[in-house]
């Protein structure tokens, strides 16, 4: 007997291999009517010289283990990091001191989140909860404790989880509401006050990888972005159910995503290693940024005239390019893109042209970087690495 599992999951493969079928006739109509390039619109701007603009300015060492996540706070001061020995820790990115340490039930995070007040902190992880923590106040100390936690729970189930599968992202509304994101293709908005479920989102047609809540300035406040294992980036109403706008942005993975300033436009990463802006105007893609065509010049293999060229190119040392992290300087000309092999590269967006690389070379991080992250002022950026330290820099 078949089970209901197997017809769901066969239907649910179709209708993948449908969605792939039309995102291709869709990118040929785009192109057909495409006449420029964002590349080609720049070419008479002034180009950036590429050398070192940031400096190191601070290293935050307190983690024994990867650190699976960073977030800034709104005043560009405090910086929270999840780590998978068991602690969060609230970080004053000037002074390099520690403002809270929290202990984990489980060590198993993958990510946390700052509300913009800066008076809650979340995580979540593979043990499909959410839980929240209020940050300690110096000048009250009735907050010291960890009773002052709550974790979020389905309204009406008597279970502990609040998915059926890890959580992937969870974003805080406001000091009331949060978001959280899952493998179980899902988007849960909760009540705080009532720890209860308020909505469910559901249009994915796999894993819910991130979510994104930008300034009110960039977005409209009941506005978010989602992107997923499905290739899909979605633009959601609070107050719908359904998406507002969907882009088909890859066949594979899509890691990461950034808002540009203007609000009208994003910015996505995949696991092929290619970064793409995308219009919500012209609901089109406008320009892409490939690794891969940095490295594939042909090069010479001796001097001399008649010598054979070498196709090799260095892209084929490297097993694992996708893009694991990026983010968007405050003006939206620099993009900083965090590579599984390669490190943390400052894109010059309009151009399309690299300019920096950061994070890499003597006194940087000694292993995989995972994580950059803009401060909300623009004036700083953290980088998050496999080697147990956070570093800042700034110009």
């Amino acid at each position: 007997m078949l089970s209901v599992a197997e017809p769901m999951s066969a239907k649910l493969l179709v209708a993948k291999q449908t969605c792939q079928v039309l995102y291709s006739e869709l990118q040929k109509s785009n192109l057909a009517i495409q006449d420029t390039t964002l590349k080609q619109a720049s070419a008479n701007l002034p180009q950036i010289p590429p050398k070192r603009y940031l400096r190191q300015y601070n290293t935050l060492k307190g983690h024994q283990d990867k650190i699976a996540q960073i977030k800034w706070s709104s005043d560009s001061v405090k910086l929270v990091s999840a780590c998978q020995d068991g602690f969060m820790i609230i970080w004053d990115s000037v002074s390099g001191l520690k403002l809270q340490a929290i202990p984990l039930d489980s060590p198993w995070v993958l990510l946390c989140a700052f509300a913009p007040s800066g008076r809650f902190v979340a995580l979540a992880g593979l043990d499909n909860r959410c839980t929240i923590y209020k940050v300690e106040d110096p000048n009250d100390p009735q907050l010291r404790t960890r009773t002052n936690t709550m974790e979020l729970r389905d309204q009406g189930r008597k279970i502990p989880r609040a998915h059926a599968a890890y959580v992937s992202a969870c974003e805080f509304i406001n000091d009331e509401q949060i978001l959280t994101a899952s493998g179980d293709m899902t988007i849960a908005l909760w009540d705080m006050e009532k720890h209860t479920k308020a909505r469910d989102f559901l249009d994915h047609c796999g894993d819910v990888l991130l979510l994104l809540i930008s300034p009110k300035e960039r977005m409209l406040p009941q506005t978010f972005l989602s992107a997923g294992a499905d290739g899909a980036v979605k633009l959601w109403d609070l107050r719908t159910k359904a998406p507002q706008t969907s882009c088909q942005m890859s066949r594979v993975d899509v890691n990461c995503i950034s808002l540009l300033p203007n609000g009208n436009s994003f910015i996505s990463g995949d696991d092929e290693g290619v970064c793409k802006i995308y219009d919500f105007r012209s609901l089109c893609e406008l320009e892409q940024y490939n690794l891969r065509e940095q490295f594939e010049a042909p090069r010479m293999l001796g001097e001399g005239p008649g010598l054979p060229t070498s196709t090799r190119s260095m892209w084929s040392q490297f097993d694992a390019p996708g893009v694991v992290s990026l983010d968007l300087s405050k003006s939206g000309r620099i993009l900083y893109a965090c590579y599984a092999d390669y490190g943390c590269l400052a894109w010059d967006v309009l151009r399309k042209e690299i300019v920096e690389l950061i994070g890499v070379g003597n006194g940087s991080h000694k292993s995989r970087i995972s994580q950059v992250a803009i401060s909300p002022d623009g004036q700083g950026l953290a980088t998050a690495s496999w080697d147990s330290t956070i570093k800042i820099w700034s110009t």
